[in-house]
């Protein structure tokens, strides 16, 4: 049961290492807004298979509401209102403008925060 809970954990830091990447690599606009937003689906099928895994988790195990639980929920919750932000801020955005360059550093802010997240998650999730 872990396993199905450690392999999208692992995809999801996968993906946001790749977006990383593809920020710092693409140098086309529009292609790069274009990948950004279709990607948000995996992204967001990603989290979703994380917290229905770890809520079965919980159930079967009959796992009580630890640090460690308290903070993959934070940082659930933190790492989706960036993913928010960064949605919102890439529709918003037009693609061959000035203001693009600016995007693009906020965005990989975005993934750098979330990237720093997942490793101090998985970090403090491996202490007993």
């Amino acid at each position: 049961m872990i396993e199905l809970h450690i392999w999208p954990v692992v995809v999801l830091g996968i993906l946001i290492a790749l977006n990383i990447a593809v920020i710092v690599v693409q140098k086309d606009d529009f292609k790069l807004k274009k990948y950004l937003r279709i990607q948000a689906t995996a992204w967001t099928t990603l989290m979703s298979m994380i917290v229905f895994t770890g809520a079965t988790i919980m159930a079967f195990y009959h796992l009580n509401f630890t640090i460690k639980i308290i903070a993959m929920i934070v940082a659930f919750v933190a790492m989706s209102s960036l993913e928010i932000r960064r949605h919102l801020l890439i529709k918003k955005s037009r693609p061959g403008q000035e203001c693009f360059a600016n995007v693009r550093k906020k965005v990989l802010r975005y993934y750098v925060m979330q990237a720093l997240w997942m490793l101090m998650i998985g970090g403090f999730a491996t202490l007993t």
